[in-house]
Order: structure tokens, then C-alpha cells, then sequence
């Protein structure tokens, strides 16, 4: 009994010894350090699918490391790289949410934001992407005013509500095409009203004055071309809107 006893005790320390020495030897195997400067070659290389791969396996090896703030970033931006938004999103919140003292702190930041815009529909679809795109990029340039990813940030910001007011005034233009004027005319002031800024703007006061024209509603189209006259930038238009003046007075 005792020399069984023995036995099983010297095969019991054999196997911890043994599972002691697999793992000491799988931690020297998996260098975290070494797997992300590889992952970075690769993404300097353009290989982002590769680097997916890669981060994929060194995010899971080496959670709790202090590599992984650099690990997400780099997966953000693989993604993002290979138009996968969604996974960009995901793996820049975590940076944020995980890693305030992070370096890629304020670029992940700002790249949450860019990750939901390029993810939202065409301006023909639901803009529910596009509405949160644009809170999450005012978010960053109001806490982030002086940040070098400001001057992109605005630029995203900009397009992101540039497609609101393609929508908006595609809804105006719709009413006129189906012959609905007044429909048209309301859809046309509240563009005007949401977004002076857009490219659109001259086209909108045009397009009014013409429909008023058509209403028989000449005084009020008279102050729409005075006002464009007066404001707009569109030489072409503008030209257009004196053609309309001549007509009308």
C-alpha cells in the first residue's frame, strides 16, 4: 500500500512539473510585445487582414497586458482600413472606455465618431447613423477643440450634415416633381431654415421663387430673388434669378 502511495505521489509531482514547464514555456513562446511589433510591420505593409488575424489572437493571449490599447487601435484601424465600420467602432470604444491614459486616447476618440459616419446610409435612407455620427464628432471638437484631429473631425462633421440637408431638400424636390407646390414651397423653407450653410441653399431660394411664379404669387417671389440677389453665391443661379426678375416685373 505504502509503495502504491509512493507511486502515485511521484507521478502527481511528474505531471505538475510537466504542466509548470508547458506553461513557463508558452509564455516565452507568445511575446506579446513582439506579435504587436509584427502586427504594426504588417499594417505599415498595407496586410490589414492580416493584422486582424494576428490582433485577434494577441488581444486574447494578452489581456490585462500593457500592449492593449495599442492592440485595439490597431485593430480599429484595420477595420476601418477594410471598410469593416461596425468592428472599428466596437474596438475604438473599448480603447476609449478602457484606456483613458492612452496615447490613441484622442485619435480613437475621434475616430468612434468617423467609424458611425462611414457606416451611415446615402442620404435616400435612414439617417439614424448619420444623426449620431454628427453628436459624437460636435461631442469631440467641444471637448477636443484643439486636437490634430480637429480640422478632420469638422471636415467629417460638415459632410455628415451636408447629407441631412441632401435628404431634406430631395424631400422638397419630390413634392415638385408630383406636382404639389405648397408642398413643396413649406419643404423648401424649412431646408432654408435647418441648414443656411449647404450647398444647395441658392437652388432652394431659386426653386421657391419659381414655384411662386407658378402660384401666381409674384410680390413673394420678388422678395425670394431680392433676397437671393442679395445673399447668394452661385453666380449661375444668380444669373437664373435675374432672368426670373426680368419675367415677373
Amino acid at each position: 500500500m505504502k509503495r502504491y502511495l509512493s507511486c502515485v505521489l511521484v507521478i502527481s509531482i511528474l505531471f505538475l512539473v510537466s504542466c509548470a514547464g508547458g506553461t513557463k514555456m508558452h509564455s516565452k513562446q507568445y511575446d506579446c510585445s513582439k506579435k504587436l511589433s509584427d502586427a504594426v510591420e504588417l499594417y505599415n505593409n498595407q496586410k490589414f487582414s492580416k493584422v486582424k488575424t494576428l490582433l485577434e489572437d494577441v488581444k486574447v493571449q494578452c489581456n490585462g497586458s500593457t500592449v492593449i490599447d495599442s492592440v485595439l487601435y490597431y485593430l480599429g484601424m484595420s477595420n476601418l482600413k477594410t471598410k469593416n465600420y461596425a468592428n472599428a467602432r466596437t474596438e475604438f470604444d473599448l480603447l476609449v472606455q478602457d484606456f483613458p491614459s492612452s496615447p490613441f486616447f484622442e485619435d480613437a476618440l475621434f475616430r468612434v465618431g468617423l467609424s458611425v459616419y462611414l457606416q451611415s446610409n446615402s442620404s435616400s435612407r435612414d439617417q439614424t447613423e448619420t444623426h449620431e455620427a454628427i453628436r459624437l464628432l460636435r461631442d469631440f471638437l467641444e471637448t477636443r477643440p484643439s486636437s490634430s484631429a480637429a480640422d478632420s473631425a469638422s471636415k467629417y462633421l460638415n459632410e455628415a450634415v451636408e447629407k441631412l440637408a441632401q435628404k431634406e431638400f430631395d424631400n422638397a424636390r419630390f413634392y415638385e416633381k408630383i406636382n404639389e407646390p405648397e408642398a413643396a414651397i413649406v419643404y423648401y423653407k424649412s431646408f432654408i431654415s435647418q441648414f443656411p450653410d449647404s450647398k444647395f441653399i441658392d437652388l432652394a431660394y431659386l426653386n421657391i421663387a419659381e414655384l411662386l411664379v407658378k402660384l401666381d404669387r409674384k410680390g413673394e417671389a420678388q422678395e425670394i430673388i431680392d433676397q437671393l440677389l442679395e445673399y447668394g453665391k452661385d453666380k449661375e443661379i444668380i444669373n437664373k434669378a435675374k432672368m426670373l426678375r426680368s419675367r415677373i416685373s
